[in-house]
């Protein structure tokens, strides 16, 4: 990192570590594409297996990258810092190759409890990006054009459920201060403008479904409910702060962002948020692939809650 971004100073270290996820990740990709890449045998005969088998680690590489990137852009990194951390994995160097890069852990900070803090940050994401998938995707169901799963709906709130009572658990565990809390649960109108811009906005119907659909697996509750029983079992006193915004209020929040009536002033605003969003966010990488052999799966994000958040 040769020169300093602008926007770059004071940011959170949960905000520095998405920075660090993309460069690393986009690093890793360029690793499995020059050296990744199986080598022939005869006994494979044409191999295709193999070579399908790196292709989807590619894939799902880049994929991953740029879920990171959605992450980033929806919670107002700068655009030039994401683009900057993108371009020096694309050129094979990680988070940390050089003295220049910015630490993402403050000297003398905590690091377990830096590590919770970006765990109470990512479930909030997953929260917040869930409100404005739901709503969506309601509005699109509108015309028939998914089917109805209530079964599947119920699961979907169950997991917000979830994801919202760890956040707060984790929250109260560790204390979080008054400052921490508005950082992390106090997204604004502007805030919900670039998350739908950076998100839903861009999603066609197949990707808003498969979202929809992957925020249903019954696993995220079953993993989740069981980190709460973990962080109970080392409950403190923390910090008394404001109430977090329940999901019902962030899906509110969702809908005034994505039906809500729109001055001028806040027309140019949400214009500027998305030619921000524009520069942040290239193209999918996945949807980029062409001529793809009709048997090849197309990978997409992982299943929320096998990376995200908190582990135990």
């Amino acid at each position: 990192m040769s020169e300093p971004i602008p926007g770059m100073e004071g940011l959170t270290n949960w905000k520095m570590r998405l920075l660090e996820r993309i460069q690393n990740t986009a690093a890793d990709h360029v690793r499995v594409l020059l050296q990744g890449h199986p080598t022939y045998e005869s006994h494979y005969g044409r191999g295709e297996i193999q070579m399908l088998a790196w292709r989807t680690h590619l894939r799902a590489l880049a994929a991953d990258r740029h879920e990171i990137e959605i992450h980033a852009s929806a919670v107002g990194l700068p655009p030039e810092a994401i683009t900057q951390a993108r371009e020096l994995g694309e050129r094979g160097l990680r988070w940390g190759d050089s003295v220049h890069y910015p630490p993402t852990m403050r000297h003398g900070e905590d690091p377990v409890r830096g590590d919770m803090v970006e765990g109470v940050a990512n479930d909030v994401w997953q929260l917040e990006h869930m409100a404005a998938i739901i709503v969506a995707h309601r509005l699109r169901s509108r015309d028939g054009r998914f089917p109805p799963d209530p079964e599947a709906q119920q699961q979907f709130d169950r997991n917000m459920s979830a994801l919202w009572t760890r956040a707060n658990e984790a929250g109260y565990v560790i204390g979080l201060t008054a400052d921490e809390h508005h950082q992390l649960w106090g997204r604004d109108q502007a805030g919900w403008a670039q998350l739908v811009a950076a998100t839903v906005h861009r999603y066609g119907d197949a990707p808003l479904h498969e979202r929809w659909r992957t925020y249903t697996w019954r696993g995220i509750e079953h993993e989740t409910r069981r980190s709460i029983d973990n962080l109970a079992a080392g409950r403190m006193q923390g910090s008394e702060v404001a109430p977090s915004p329940t999901p019902n209020q962030l899906i509110e929040r969702a809908t005034q962002a994505l039906t809500g009536s729109t001055t001028p002033s806040q027309a140019s605003a949400d214009r500027s948020i998305d030619r921000a969003v524009d520069v942040a966010l290239p193209v999918d990488p996945v949807a980029g692939w062409d001529s793809e052999p009709a048997s090849e799966p197309d990978i997409r994000p992982p299943e929320p809650g096998s990376s995200v958040g908190f582990e135990r």
